[in-house]
């Protein structure tokens, strides 16, 4: 339980953790992206000032001719695409890079045959004696930008199964040390549970020795026997309790050591079935054996046959008269599914979820009536939980219950 506990925890941790880096990692994009646009607009700003005083006008027309010429005799390289355009709009020169021949500002895109050309593109007016001439225009390229972001958002979702991984990881490690204080008082609560199932034993098997004495002398002097059939029952559901206790310290102890081996299923089911079949059939109750799959399951015997056992008496304490209980099995994937389903009183849908809570009685009268102790279910989820099964439970008032158990095939 504090196993799967920690997993959990772990789980949750790094959902958390994964959340979270989602979260840096889209500012971080943002933001970054934010500082490239700065950056492709700071470089436009300062090379259209640094061209602008260049234009010539000459006919009412704009030219760059002498700033190209100068240009090409101090072997500038121009990283940028210069355009010049009438006030038509109509493309008249254009220098250095490839760009987008149409006026445009801001982030700019188009495509052909060749790909995309993707640029930041900025433009003003040239006005000569008051007039408008036409449009010097400077575009830069926005391929490196857009390689760089695309490079953050990759490193990001690469990241995450490694981050993810390393989380789980720690995650695993530090809730182990702080679940230990829960894991020794769980291990005390354990030990405390046998020692007092044990300690109990001794008084129980003095009471029963000296009841039969006590029903003995009663008997040879004539005397009713009303007040030993009392004691009997409660010594024997004393003794129940006890055993019950022991057992269920055994099942929930992690550092014990169990003998695992193949069970065959459809043995262990005949053998339940026969064992209740005479039990049944005084209570005039139908207690019959469906279909069983004849595949195996890892686990010990003792503890699968206890849990059968208490889904059955559990199903026959409920059932009433001229009931019908029936046991049956079936493969589900790479699980072997055993089912115990009856035609008893069934379960309130607000008790469902109890059920399997230690000493929860769904009908505490007739539990105590049939000498119930109200850990049968407990021990029976703990049984599957120790081999890493699963219980449902469905069940509909006044027409019966189906306890499912899920167990992994060997």
């Amino acid at each position: 339980m504090l196993n799967q506990m920690r997993v959990k925890l772990a789980l949750y941790f790094m959902c958390l953790v994964l959340v979270l880096h989602l979260v840096g990692a889209t500012a971080f994009y943002v933001l970054f992206s934010a500082s490239l646009v700065r950056s492709n607009e700071a470089l436009l700003s300062d090379l259209f000032s640094e061209i602008r005083p260049s234009i010539k006008v000459e006919n009412g027309t704009p030219t760059l001719a002498d700033w190209a010429k100068r240009a090409n005799e101090a072997n500038s390289m121009v990283t940028a695409s210069i355009q010049v355009f009438d006030r038509d709009k109509k493309l008249l020169e254009k220098y250095g890079d490839d760009g987008i021949e149409r006026l445009g500002k801001g982030r700019m895109e188009e495509r052909d045959q060749t790909g995309s050309t993707k640029v930041r593109s900025f433009n003003e007016k040239i006005k000569s004696e008051g007039k408008d001439c036409g449009y010097l225009q400077v575009q830069v390229s926005t391929k490196q930008n857009d390689q760089a972001s695309e490079l953050a958002i990759y490193a990001t979702i690469v990241a995450m199964p490694f981050l993810g991984a390393l989380v789980a990881v720690a995650g695993y490690f530090f809730s182990g040390l702080a679940l230990r204080p829960a894991e020794q008082a769980m291990q005390l609560t354990r030990r405390f549970v046998a020692d007092a199932g044990h300690e109990l034993n001794t008084p129980i098997a003095i009471i029963e020795a000296s009841l039969e004495a006590l029903t003995e002398i009663l008997r040879e002097n004539n005397v009713k026997e009303d007040l030993t059939e009392i004691i009997a029952k409660a010594s024997a559901r004393m003794s129940e309790l006890a055993s019950d206790l022991i057992f269920l310290a055994r099942v929930e102890n992690p550092i014990s050591h169990y003998v695992i081996a193949p069970v065959r299923i459809k043995k262990l089911l005949e053998d339940v079935c026969e064992d209740f079949t005479t039990l049944a059939k005084n209570r005039n109750i139908n207690f019959k054996l469906g279909s069983i799959s004849e595949l195996e399951v890892m686990g010990n015997l003792e503890f699968l046959r206890r849990m059968v056992t208490n889904l059955a008496s559990n199903a026959l304490r409920y059932t009433d008269e001229g009931g019908t209980i029936v046991i049956w099995s079936e493969v589900e994937g790479r699980n072997l599914a055993i089912k115990v389903s009856d035609t008893g009183i069934g379960i309130p849908p607000e008790s469902i979820d109890h059920v399997f809570d230690r000493f929860y009685r769904v009908d505490k009268a007739r539990a105590r009536a049939a000498g119930g102790a109200g850990l049968g279910l407990s021990i029976v989820k703990a049984v599957v939980e120790s081999h890493k099964g699963n219980i449902t439970v469905t069940s509909e008032l006044g027409r019966g219950s189906t306890f499912k158990v899920t167990i992994p095939l060997a």
